[in-house]
């Protein structure tokens, strides 16, 4: 998918810490949103490049095997992945979720469950990115519901994380049917992230 070239700048964005912790949850982010990374993704959401989804996600997959690797008890541990859904205009517009391409690549490498359908976006939200972060919390208040709730806790997954004020709203929806959310998986953290690093989870 990417030549020789592309993958070197790709990987130049790959975060060494894994995860980058962010109050209340676990975050795992593959990378910083810049450069390469912040094309490619770019390209995945706007330009129909469908399998660069399908390779980031393989690639979150690997870092998240890798990682288990160090924690040996931790890969008893059940989890079901769900990815951020769009609006249904915006999915029809767009024709594809991005977050549901990177989540299936990343279920069929670590073999964990993928529910797609857990979660829906019941109203039409302004783009995020035009947004400050108070705008965005506001933007997004209320605007998941549980669809098809998942047998065990779930891993919330993303293409970008900004401020957490998606997350948030998607773990409310969640936490309103007691549904415990184990961590948040995204490919790339924007460089200006709010982050606590003194949480004692870690894997």
């Amino acid at each position: 998918m990417f030549c020789q070239d592309c993958q070197r700048q790709l990987q130049a964005e790959r975060l060494d810490s894994w995860p980058v912790t962010t109050s209340p949850w676990p975050l795992y982010a593959w990378g910083i949103h810049r450069g390469a990374l912040r094309r490619a993704l770019y390209s995945l959401k706007y330009q129909g490049q469908r399998r660069i989804g399908a390779v980031l996600g393989e690639w979150l997959g690997s870092r998240w095997l890798e990682s288990r690797q160090r924690r040996s008890d931790l890969l008893r541990q059940d989890y079901t992945v769900v990815p951020i859904p769009l609006h249904a205009e915006r999915l029809q517009q767009r024709g594809y979720n991005q977050a549901a391409l990177i989540s299936q690549a990343f279920c069929e490498r670590t073999g964990l469950r993928h529910l797609p359908t857990a979660l829906v976006r019941v109203r039409a939200t302004a783009p995020q990115h035009e947004l400050n972060p108070q705008q965005r919390r506001q933007n997004l208040a209320g605007a998941f519901a549980l669809k098809c709730p998942p047998a065990t806790p779930v891993l919330l997954l993303d293409d970008i994380y900004t401020t957490g004020s998606t997350v948030e709203a998607a773990h409310q929806a969640l936490a309103a049917a007691g549904i415990p959310v184990a961590g948040v998986i995204v490919v790339a953290k924007a460089q200006q992230a709010a982050v606590c690093l003194n949480l004692p989870w870690q894997l």
